[in-house]
């Protein structure tokens, strides 16, 4: 159970990450979020291999890339204009 919520756990942060900057971000510039949390999940990686009291893992590595991959799709069907839509609702158009 407890591997399963770590990687469970890494692919919702991933996502999450990925929903977050789409949002942000226009979509043309997807591929290069997607592409820079994938080497940020590759590094965390790298880092954790070199603590004595940490390890790294393929898996997690996989997670990581699965949550982008959702939230690249949860972007793409809608969830990229959140922050417009945030932005619209705390300040109101004041005319």
């Amino acid at each position: 159970p407890t591997l399963t919520n770590d990687k469970v756990a890494h692919g919702i942060a991933f996502m999450i990450l990925m929903v977050w900057f789409c949002g942000i971000f226009d979509m043309r510039f997807s591929p290069w979020v997607a592409l820079t949390l994938l080497c940020l999940g590759i590094l965390i990686e790298l880092a954790q291999q070199q603590l004595t009291y940490r390890s790294a893992e393929i898996g997690d590595g996989l997670a990581d890339l699965a949550g982008i991959g959702i939230g690249w799709v949860l972007a793409i069907i809608g969830l990229q204009h959140w922050a417009a839509r945030v932005e619209s609702w705390a300040a109101p158009n004041r005319s």
